[in-house]
Formats: structure tokens, sequence, C-alpha cells
């Protein structure tokens, strides 16, 4: 009994983002896989975490204005709540440069027609929380 409850404890914690949540490190690489974990677990609030108060989230095909600070940030964001259970991201490859963190991104859960599409996300952190987020155009 003893080593089932280990492993029910050892699949919730490896299932949970709590493991890298925001604020408890500040590698680089750590805080922007926590606010990964929280947008695939559709967690608004512990997704905002990551993210300093000042943050600035550019589209950098002028398609959309910049996103700046946390209250727009969940504005922006508030779909996530409510996105199906399997749209989710996937981290196709990552670069980590000093503070700067560059994801190769799939995005799974979407409707057929859509596909199955990529993007790049360029991240700048800076002491443990997401300053800056570019977004290059797909094509």
């Amino acid at each position: 009994m003893r080593l089932l409850s280990v492993l029910a404890l050892l699949l919730a914690s490896s299932n949970s983002y709590t493991a890298y949540a925001c604020g408890k490190t500040s590698a680089p690489e750590d805080v922007v896989q926590a606010q990964v974990d929280a947008y695939n677990a559709h967690d608004v609030e512990a997704f905002a975490r990551c993210y300093a108060d000042d943050v600035t989230i550019h589209d950098l095909s002028g398609a959309t204005p910049p996103v700046k600070g946390i209250p727009e940030l969940k504005k922006d964001y508030a779909w996530l709540a409510k996105a199906p259970p399997g749209f989710r991201v996937e981290i196709v490859r990552r670069i980590t440069s000093g503070r700067i963190v560059i994801d190769h991104e799939r995005i799974h859960g979407l409707p057929k027609e859509k596909g199955t599409p990529e993007a790049t996300a360029v991240f700048e952190v800076r002491d443990g929380k997401i300053k800056n987020v570019w977004f290059p155009p797909s094509d």
C-alpha cells in the first residue's frame, strides 16, 4: 500500500506545474517551463504569476498591439480557462542563452481544419519573471 501512495504522489507532482512554480527559481528555463505548464493546465492565474508586473508581449507581425502589464495579459489570455481539455502547446525545441529562452512550439487540440500550427516565442527573463516576449511572424 505504501508503494502505491508514493507512486500516486509522484504521478500527481509530475502532472503539476507546482514543481516549477514561478517565484521558486530565477533560472530562465525553469521560469519559462513553469509558464508553459500553467498554460497547458489552462490556469491563467498561475500563468500570469510567471510574468513581471510590467511585462510586454510583442507580436512582431504587427497584427496586434503589444500587451502591456499583468491586467492586460490576464484579459488577453482569459480564453485559456475555457479552452478544450486537449488544447496545449508542445515544446519542440528550446534554446537558452543567458536570460533569453527561445521556444519552437507546436499547438495541439485545435479543430482539424486548423491543423497543428507551429510558432516561435522568445522570452526575456529578469529576476525570476518574464519581462518581454516576442512572437515573430510564422510565415
